[in-house]
């Protein structure tokens, strides 16, 4: 069986699958041009775990799927200012699939 991404699921009749998926939500105070939303998507799609990233320039905010099996939101933040950006964490979801 397939997981979400592609990683191959292995389970017996019976077993109770979760699949922790997570959301980060940030504002970014001055997010303005595409070439900031470019580096911001690229460089958290690096991050083992991310499956996401949506951006909205119009309100300064960046919003972060990620599997926690593979990152966290500390992770994701330091990685967010080591691209320059001066993150602000707003709202962390977490979703038991």
């Amino acid at each position: 069986m397939l997981g979400h991404n592609g990683a191959i699921l292995r389970h017996t009749i019976g077993e109770v699958i979760s699949v922790s998926k997570q959301s980060v939500y940030f504002t970014i105070p001055g997010l303005s041009n595409k070439h900031e939303v470019k580096n911001i998507k690229n460089g958290l799609a690096k991050l083992r775990g991310v499956t996401s990233v949506s951006i909205n320039t119009e309100t300064d905010s960046v919003a972060v799927d990620y599997d926690s099996t593979g990152t966290n939101t500390e992770d994701i933040s330091k990685h967010l200012q080591k691209l320059g950006f001066d993150a602000h964490l707003t709202e962390n979801e977490n979703h038991i699939m």
